[in-house]
């Protein structure tokens, strides 16, 4: 028994000290009146006139853009659009730990909130 609250202790202790990503504490959270479906034209089309690659994975309530994986993407986003009843939650982060939110990127979400 004494051997299990040890090792109880040390994974408690090694959990602790593991490395955090930092791509939440750089994520930027946004709300909009508009539908998922109005912000999302909106919001491809700001991408399209800048010529900047996008996709779009639909979910239930909402979906993810993202430009993940395209060649000529310099910083790779994840932009999550959840339906929360009167509002739309907008969750832009990076794609990789530690790297900066896209600036271009959202002046996009901004216009098309």
């Amino acid at each position: 028994m004494k051997q299990v609250g040890i090792v109880t202790l040390i994974s408690v202790a090694a959990s602790a000290a593991a490395p955090v990503s930092h791509a939440a504490r750089d994520a930027v959270t946004l709300e909009t009146s508009k539908t998922v479906a109005e912000f999302g034209g909106c919001f491809v089309q700001a991408q399209d006139r800048a010529a900047r690659a996008w996709a779009f994975i639909p979910k239930a309530d909402g979906g993810t853009f993202s430009n993940l994986g395209a060649r000529p993407a310099r910083v790779p986003y994840f932009l999550a659009v959840s339906d929360r009843g009167a509002v739309r939650q907008l969750r832009l982060e990076p794609a990789s730990a530690g790297t900066a939110v896209d600036g271009e990127v959202a002046k996009a979400i901004d216009q098309c909130i």
